[in-house]
């Protein structure tokens, strides 16, 4: 099947990697591109460092010895995603880590496990939720977010997806966050690109809502919000006689084996 991927560049081409591992091959879009925004380190003593994105530690743009080496190797980082955790790592931070699969639960881990009053800071994107800090701010700490990142929309839709779109020889669409949904289907929308004949595979009821919102057909949303279970998604739908497009005919996708 050959897959659209619209996230930033470089976590496209990771992600084209995994889907030709499953024998897909894929098209590359990106709706957003992410920036360092120059963010410097906050002075004095930290407890310790949050992050939810490998691009926190990827994209933070101050000096090589930010913060002190020994500082480094002492921190403890309280981390959502193993890739998080090995991007921290190639910095040099090397302090006990605490790694929660997702954000929702990093901040039940915290609360549980870290003790309170604590000054942490919170290395993310400009763009976010604020759930992470309004729990732990509730639970009694000091959170102190330095925005790393931010992630700027891009103009249009390449030429080649627009072309393989109109041909229809795209299968899926793989959508990651509600923001990049929503710059896509303003995107789509604009270059006249068919919605209704391509299948969105959705890693979350967040990033599905825009789509869903918009009356979109052959919205699929992965069981667990991962990259796995999208793949998952792809693998059922290439075993169908024909792709299942929402408003020419319904499949029972669970026997099928999108369960």
């Amino acid at each position: 099947m050959l897959v659209l991927l619209t996230r930033a560049l470089e976590e496209s081409k990771r992600t084209a990697a995994g889907l030709a591992r499953e024998g897909h091959e894929a098209v590359l879009s990106p709706v957003i591109e992410m920036e360092p925004t120059g963010a410097m380190w906050p002075a004095g003593v930290i407890d310790g460092v949050i992050a939810t994105s490998a691009r926190a530690f990827d994209l933070f743009s101050a000096a090589p010895d930010w913060p002190l080496p020994e500082v480094r190797r002492l921190l403890p980082l309280l981390l959502a995603g193993e890739r998080t955790g090995n991007a921290a790592r190639e910095r040099g931070f090397e302090g006990p880590a605490l790694i929660a699969p997702n954000a929702k639960t990093l901040a039940a881990d915290i609360g549980s496990r870290f003790p309170v009053p604590g000054r942490l800071v919170y290395l993310a994107g400009r763009d976010r939720k604020p759930d992470l800090e309004e729990s732990l701010t509730e639970a009694g700490h000091a959170v102190e977010t330095i925005e790393v990142y931010t992630a700027q929309p891009a103009e249009y839709l390449s030429d080649t997806a627009l072309s393989l779109a109109g041909t229809g020889e795209i299968g899926a669409v793989l959508h990651y966050s509600r923001r990049s949904t929503e710059i896509f289907l303003r995107l789509a929308r604009d270059a006249g690109f068919d919605l209704s004949r391509v299948n969105h595979v959705c890693i979350s009821h967040d990033a599905a809502a825009p789509l869903l919102n918009a009356g979109i057909h052959g919205v699929l949303i992965a069981k667990t919000p991962d990259e796995r279970a999208m793949f998952a998604i792809i693998n059922a739908l290439a075993r169908l006689p024909e792709p299942p497009l929402g408003q020419d005919k319904e499949y029972d996708l669970d026997e099928r084996g999108l369960d």
